[in-house]
């Protein structure tokens, strides 16, 4: 993929509206779910998106993403039921899984050992859970330039 393409201000509202919605949605919910001042300015921005064949038209004259076209700024996020979620979320998920077994599985002896296990696990859980709020807040980001 040489060229990512970039997408700002209310056109990224629209695709995020749209990649969000969980199933094929029209202009006029575009319109209604983003307080836009006219059916007609969501319609504008989804040709943009059309243009850009990071959408795609339904049968039904709604909209839907194109998987084959995806965005940089989105690589690092999950699509799930409606919502974007950061993949260093599901990392952090993980390794809390794990640690939550050693603590309940493993016989505490409060040697070195288990110290080590769960300061490395709480440093690496807490790692992943920063990077994931400064991916989530960086979506916002985008809103702001162009």
């Amino acid at each position: 993929m040489a060229g990512y393409k970039q997408v700002y201000g209310k056109t990224w509202d629209v695709y995020l509206c749209i990649l969000t919605s969980g199933a094929p949605i029209g202009v006029r919910d575009i319109w209604r779910d983003l307080g836009l001042s006219s059916p007609s300015l969501a319609q504008y921005h989804v040709n943009k998106l059309l243009e850009l064949r990071l959408i795609e038209s339904t049968p039904q004259g709604k909209y839907v993403t194109n998987d084959e076209e995806r965005l940089e700024a989105l690589r690092s996020f999950l699509a799930l039921r409606g919502m974007l979620i950061p993949r260093m979320m599901v990392y952090a998920a993980l390794l809390s899984g794990v640690m939550f077994s050693y603590v309940v599985f493993w016989p505490w002896r409060g040697d070195f050992r288990d110290l080590v296990v769960l300061g490395v696990t709480l440093f690496s859980v807490s790692a992943f859970l920063f990077e994931a709020l400064k991916q989530y807040r960086g979506l916002s980001t985008w809103k702001r330039e162009g």
